[in-house]
Formats: C-alpha cells, sequence, structure tokens
C-alpha cells in the first residue's frame, strides 16, 4: 500500500525505507477504525501495507472496510480471538512474507500524526538492539495531555503502569529516545528479529497486558524498549470497550495480572501484587458502589480467582466478546494480484 504526500520524508527513495507492514485489530468499531485507516493514508512513510483483522464483528465492518479501503489486506476470523490472538493471525499472515523488516501495532482508535513512521523507523534503525519503540500517547479528547509515555513494570494490582499519565505539554519535546520498561501495543512498532527471536504474542491473553507480556520477553534477551519523544499520536482509550473500568476489561485486568505473575512472577512480586490486591478492591468496590459500578470490582475479583485456579474464561464475559458468529477464517484480498499474496 502506497499512500499520502512523502514530502518533508527523510527518505530519499521508495526502494531505500524498510518495509512495514501495519497490523489494525477491529471488533465491532466500525466508526473509529474507518477514522484511524483515514489517519494512516496521510502518512508520508510511503513502503508500507495494511493488513487488517476485522475480529469476529456482527457490525457490518467487514464490508465497510474493503469497500472503503480496497487495498487494506483483511483477515476475518468467525470470531473474537482477543488481542493477543488476533495479533498472531495478522503475524502469521504478515512474516510469510521475506521482505516486512518492522510491524507496527496500532488500536483501531488512533489519530496517527503524519510523520510519525518517518520517526519511528528512522530511531529503531539507529541501535540494532533496539528492539520495540512507540510515541508519545495523547488523548484524543485532550489532545495536549499525555496519556502515556511507555510504561514501567510495578508489580501490584496491576503489573504495568503508565508513565507521564494525565501530564500537559505546553511545548514541544526534545527529540531524542528514553528507554521504558514497555510499550503500549495501541502504537508499538516491533523489528523483525523481535518475533524471530521470542515467538509472537501470548495467546492466553484475551486483552490487556499481552503487549507488556510481550515487552518483558523481549527485554530477557536484551532487545531495549524506547518512546520517541518527538513523535505524537492521539488515542480515544479503550473505545471498544465503551471507557476503561468495565466489567470485561476489569476481568481480563484481574485475570492478566494472575496469568502474568504465574509465568514471570517472583515470591517478592507476587506477594507485593496479592497485598496490593487485597487492599485495593474493598476500596474500588466502595468508588464504583456510589457510580453504580461495582460489577465491574466483582468481575475484577472473578478475574483474579480464574487466573489462580486456571478456571476458563468467566461465561458471562465470553457471551459478550462472543457473539455467535460460526465459520471458517476468511481472508480478503481486493485488487490484489495473486503475486501479492503470502505463500
Amino acid at each position: 500500500m502506497t499512500t499520502g504526500d512523502k514530502s518533508g520524508s527523510e527518505w530519499p527513495q521508495h526502494g531505500s525505507q524498510p518495509r512495514v507492514a501495519i497490523l489494525i485489530l477491529n471488533w465491532n468499531g466500525i466508526r473509529d477504525t474507518l477514522e484511524t485507516l483515514e489517519s494512516v493514508q496521510q502518512l508520508q512513510y510511503s513502503n508500507f501495507e495494511v493488513v487488517l483483522v476485522d475480529n469476529g464483528s456482527t457490525d457490518g465492518s467487514r464490508e465497510a472496510i474493503a469497500t472503503a479501503f480496497p487495498t487494506v489486506r483483511l483477515i476475518a476470523p468467525p470470531t473474537n480471538l482477543g488481542v493477543a490472538g488476533g495479533r498472531n493471525l495478522g503475524l502469521e499472515a504478515i512474516l510469510r512474507q521475506p521482505d516486512v523488516d518492522y510491524v507496527l501495532f496500532l488500536d483501531n482508535d488512533v489519530t496517527l500524526e503524519p510523520s510519525l513512521l518517518d520517526k519511528l523507523v528512522a530511531e529503531a534503525n539507529k541501535d540494532a538492539a533496539l528492539g520495540i519503540v512507540g510515541p508519545i500517547v495523547y488523548y484524543h479528547s485532550d489532545p495536549r495531555r499525555i496519556w502515556s509515555a511507555g510504561s514501567r513494570f510495578i508489580f501490584r494490582e496491576v503489573i504495568s503502569q503508565l508513565r507521564l499519565k494525565n501530564h500537559p505539554v505546553t511545548h514541544e519535546l526534545m527529540e531524542g529516545i528514553e528507554y521504558v520498561d514497555a510499550l503500549s501495543g495501541c502504537c508499538m512498532l516491533v523489528k523483525r528479529c523481535v518475533f524471530e527471536t521470542i515467538g509472537y504474542f501470548t495467546p492466553h491473553y484475551f486483552m490487556v497486558c499481552d503487549d507488556s507480556e510481550f515487552c518483558y520477553r523481549a527485554a530477557k534477551v536484551g532487545f531495549k524498549r524506547g518512546v520517541v519523544m518527538h513523535a505524537r499520536l492521539w488515542h480515544k482509550v479503550s473505545a471498544s470497550t465503551d471507557g476503561g473500568y468495565t466489567p470485561g476489561r476489569a476481568y481480563f485486568t484481574g485475570q492478566s495480572t494472575i496469568l502474568f505473575l504465574k509465568a514471570h512472577g517472583r515470591f517478592r512480586q507476587w506477594a507485593s501484587s496479592l497485598t496490593c490486591v487485597a487492599l485495593s478492591l474493598p476500596i474500588a468496590y466502595l468508588r464504583e458502589w456510589r457510580r453504580g459500578n461495582q460489577r465491574a470490582v466483582v468481575m475484577k475479583f472473578r478475574g483474579y480467582m480464574d487466573g489462580l485456579l486456571d478456571r476458563p474464561i468467566d461465561p458471562q464475559i465470553e457471551r459478550y466478546f462472543q457473539p455467535g458468529q460460526s465459520g471458517p477464517v476468511d481472508e480478503v484480498h481486493v485488487r490484489r494480484g495473486a503475486a501479492d499474496r503470502p505463500a
């Protein structure tokens, strides 16, 4: 896919640019997804393709995307595979292409500055050990306020915490890289060699913590993770689940926290996390009871327990995320020649 005005890009010609595959997930978010694809079309960087996994949507997303963006490569599993599962399905198709150097993961509710991909690739190319980079992520509803500048591992009632969250920006940030523990999956550029070294996302993380766990594994084998401070993106933040603290998201936050601890936690980290869980849940219940949202806290507790006891996903949550479609995985290539398709 070649789009956008190349003026202002530091790459002198198409052939000198590393090849990037942009991978986006959609689940019943057609309006946001179409806006994100419009933003992607404005990128100055030219050597990229877009792969979109429609994760079992029932809102007509597949047809609308194919009509509005016929060059987008659309992969449509019949049910919602979750974030890790959907990304892995897209990666399987992308990495069959030997010319892909980077994969850029985007949420379906973001707006990109036109120079974003140029900045991320340029910084990543400077250091062979820098395996994962991302931008400063701002709130879409408050464009000068930071939502995330990467994250750090804290091992409390959640595994990681966003850096500089809610920090207002009144002037241009200085160019360069700040090294962090992890990047948000809402925008994360990953070198191909990272996947070849550590594999894909861990499929047990239906949503929440999949990006942090991926970064954690990358760090263990020596890959650096960094925020490109002069790169910008705006995020609507949890648009697919109607806000941050819903029963579904809270459940998977609890479950994913325990799954992460089982895979990577040491005794001190287990002690810290479980102590914080025991102290925070009663407080959270009182807070959310006043808002009429106490069920989210109950579901978070169930998530913790299901993770501890290795139980399957709570049926109430599974029904919410699985609308009941059936059928084989459908990969749609519109106006693409056979030579463009992966082997």
